[in-house]
Formats: C-alpha cells, structure tokens, sequence
C-alpha cells in the first residue's frame, strides 16, 4: 500500500552500540543505588512469599486432618446405621441417612478446597524458585532492565519496548533490536496491540512480522509462533496486498498503523519497535 505518511526532521541518533565486550564495567552511584533498592525489594518479596507457603502449608495440614476425622466418624456413623436385614428401615433411620449423604457431600466439598489449597500452594511455590533464581543470578538481571528504562524503553506485562524516534529500514531496525538482545516486535494479544498503537501515537512503526523467504507465509522474527486465523482481523483491509512501488522490490515486512497492520517495502526508512520478551528481561 502507498505511503500516506512522510516523516520529516527525524532524529537519526540511534545507532547500534559498541559490542558488550568494550563496555566499561565501572558503576555509577545511581547504579550502585538501583541495585541496592532491587536487592531490598527481592529480599522482601521472597519473605513475603516464604510468609505465604507457610501459612498456605499450615492450613492445608490442619484441613487434612480434619477431613480426615470427619471421614472416619460419617462412616462409622452410615456402619452404625445401616437396618438388619430382618427388620424394616425406620423413618428416622432413613433421615439419618440422608443427613450422612449430605455430610459425606460436605467432605467432598472440604476435599475439593484442599485440592485448592495444594494448587496455591504450588503456584506460591513456583513464584518463591522463580524469585530465587533471580536473586541467586545477582542483580545484574534487574540492573539490565533499570539500565533499559533509564534510555527510555517501556516496561508493559513482563516485557521491555523500545519505540524509536529515527528511521531505518526492516532490516537495519532489527540489526538495532538484536544489538540491544531484542528483535522487532512480535504481538501476542489484542491488549499488546492495544499497548503498542497507545505509544506509537498513529505514526507508522515496523514490527517484527515478515513473509521474507516464502511469499505469503508470514513468521515473528523472535520465533513466536504466527497464528493466521486468529491474526487475521488485524490486517488494515485489503492487506496484505504486495504492491509493487517501484523502490527495490515487493513488500515483504510489517508496520503498524492507526492500530492495524500494512505490509511494505522493507528498505523504507520507517520508525521502529524492539521488544526484550520476558524471560530475557531476568524477570
């Protein structure tokens, strides 16, 4: 589709940076100050989480042992009551039982809350070795991101965006994104496409998403998976439509644009978005 766009007075500054293994490893007194708080805040929030296991442990053993009290007194009861078999059941005995229905009712109830419990407690769990793990690695993890944010990257659902402000071509951008351990955006939701149309402000922005290699089968870059039927209603209409504007080939990358996605030539200078995915974030 033709450009209705042009971008003018764009800033060119970003350029990728000098290998990590020329970086100076000296730290700032804000990074030293940073660092200090992150730590804090892991130390406090594995505490808070270790408090949590505990007392989700505690209640699970205490409801053990009473179900398993209960169990034990229905069915002497429902032994206890059971008619001979030379004798006629009684009215009451009949309501006896019913009411020792109802009871073992009740205990698949408690049995079901301490299925319940056991499952917290596993997420807690889980949430506890995650946070660990983190604290374990130092907090190199947690400095990276705070580094990120202090040149201006986004944080949003566990994952870092950077939205430029120059131009580059597909290929130029996504060299920028792995320098900076990201890649051109993939997008995964509608509230992620949401997110991204908010901070690119209607101006057109690449994204991730080429059909490069194979006409038409189109792949995230990051190696997320591309769902066509679910992505569908994502496309501006008409699009994808490879137009052939004349500039060096056909249009085999992806941008965003007033909240919808247009495929275009690849070597237009066009703003772009890198994202460091969770996980790669240490978080």
């Amino acid at each position: 589709m033709a450009r209705d766009d042009i971008y003018e007075n764009m800033l060119m500054s970003e350029v990728a940076p000098p290998p990590k293994g020329n970086t100076s490893k000296t730290l700032t007194p804000w990074q030293y100050r940073t660092r200090g708080i992150v730590t804090a805040v892991l130390v406090l929030l594995m505490l808070a989480l270790a408090t949590s296991l505990l007392a989700v442990t505690l209640l699970y053993f205490r409801g053990q042992r009473k179900l398993q009290a209960v169990e034990e007194a229905v069915q002497k009861l429902r032994v206890s009551l059971q008619p001979n078999k030379t004798s006629a059941k009684s009215a009451k005995e009949s309501d006896a039982l019913q009411l020792l229905d109802e009871a073992q009712a009740g205990v698949r109830m408690l049995r079901d809350q301490l299925g319940n419990a056991s499952a917290a407690y596993r997420e807690i769990q889980t949430r506890l070795d995650r946070v660990t793990a983190v604290r374990a690695t130092g907090p190199d993890p947690c400095g990276d991101v705070l580094t990120k944010l202090s040149k201006g990257w986004k944080f949003y659902s566990g994952n870092l965006y950077y939205f430029s402000q120059g131009s580059k071509s597909w290929e130029e951008a996504e060299q920028f994104c792995v320098s900076e351990d990201s890649h051109l955006t993939s997008i995964s939701s509608q509230a992620e496409q949401d997110f991204l149309f908010t901070e690119t402000k209607e101006a057109n922005h690449w994204i991730g998403l080429t059909d490069q290699g194979t006409e038409g089968t189109w792949r995230w870059v990051d190696g997320t998976e591309f769902r066509e039927e679910a992505n569908s209603g994502d496309w501006e209409s008409s699009q994808p439509d490879n137009w052939h504007q004349g500039v060096g080939g056909r249009e085999d990358c992806v941008e965003i644009r007033r909240s919808k996605w247009n495929d275009a030539n690849c070597t237009l200078p066009t703003r772009w978005i890198c994202k460091q995915a969770r996980g790669s974030t240490g978080l």
